[in-house]
């Protein structure tokens, strides 16, 4: 009997990669359940991952494409149970029935002749969108982008704060700003960490795990560089190389839930039960503290 797709045929139907799928059960954002062994995924989750891809295609960032996906999710959850109004009550009411598009580089719902932003639910013109398409843009591998004059006796902290600012917005400024960072503070592990976390979500997996591997050449038990080599790793079919990554993040970090989590689920899909249950269960534990 079809239960639903795997994780891998997921991935491959929607064109993410698994890690983000996988990320994106985890964080609540589909309609299946996040911690119920093997990981299936049902025609309404497909949809979800595809208006994702969608928004990516369309300059939408990852990470801000989540995020507010998330909080539409939120949102419409709220106006069916009545805890918040909404103005259109026989507008869709989930996420997988809600038309989504892209403008000016946030996620916005259309219904009922009108346009709203998701993460605000403020209302915003109604342009004619273009239809999503397009590939996944890389970040250049080099980037030398010039630096306006004002900017030229900036600090490491405050190009640190820059480049947080441009994360959602504009990856590629982001990454020039870790790299003015690294200038001034070439062992700053967590501008390293965070220009390779960039990369990967762009699909540069190589040079993000350089990025990764020169934080851990600074901070051997740095747990987040372990783990995101560990993704790579999973990703590229590698589950041995990725058990050791995420057990090397979890002996210094015990309570880093996403790394039980992508344990239990490569131990299930390898038939090690009893390492999947001990995972889950684990992650089960720390997600309720959040």
């Amino acid at each position: 009997m079809w239960t639903g797709y795997s994780t891998k045929d997921t991935a491959d139907v929607v064109g993410l990669s698994q890690s983000v799928v996988r990320q994106c059960m985890r964080c609540g954002m589909l309609d299946s359940p996040a911690d119920h062994l093997p990981l299936r995924f049902s025609f309404q989750d497909l949809k979800i991952l595809k208006a994702l891809k969608a928004l990516v295609d369309d300059g939408v960032s990852l990470r801000r494409a989540q995020r507010e996906l998330l909080l539409l999710r939120q949102r419409l959850a709220a106006a069916a149970d009545g805890s918040v109004e909404h103005d259109d009550s026989s507008g869709p009411r989930t996420l997988a029935g809600t038309r989504i598009e892209a403008q000016n580089g946030h996620v916005v719902v259309c219904e009922a002749g009108q346009v709203w932003r998701a993460d605000s639910g403020q209302g915003v013109f109604n342009f004619q969108l273009e239809t999503l398409a397009g590939e996944i843009a890389e970040l250049p591998q080099t980037i030398e982008l010039p630096v306006p004059e004002f900017m030229e006796n900036l600090s490491a902290d405050e190009w640190f704060d820059q480049a947080l600012q441009s994360e959602e917005s504009n990856p590629t400024q982001a990454v020039a700003a870790y790299e003015q960072v690294l200038r001034h503070r070439p062992e700053c592990t967590e501008s390293l960490i965070n220009i390779g976390r960039l990369h990967a979500e762009s699909a540069e997996l190589e040079l993000a795990s350089e990025f990764f591997e020169k934080a851990l050449a600074i901070d051997p038990r740095e747990p987040t560089a372990l783990y995101n080599l560990g993704v790579i790793a999973q990703d590229s079919g590698n589950d041995n190389d990725a058990i050791n990554y995420y057990e090397a993040a979890l002996s210094v970090d015990r309570e880093l839930a996403e790394a039980h989590y992508n344990l239990a689920t490569i131990f299930d899909r390898s038939g090690d039960a009893r390492s999947a249950i001990r995972h889950i269960n684990e992650f089960r534990k720390l997600n309720k503290r959040r």
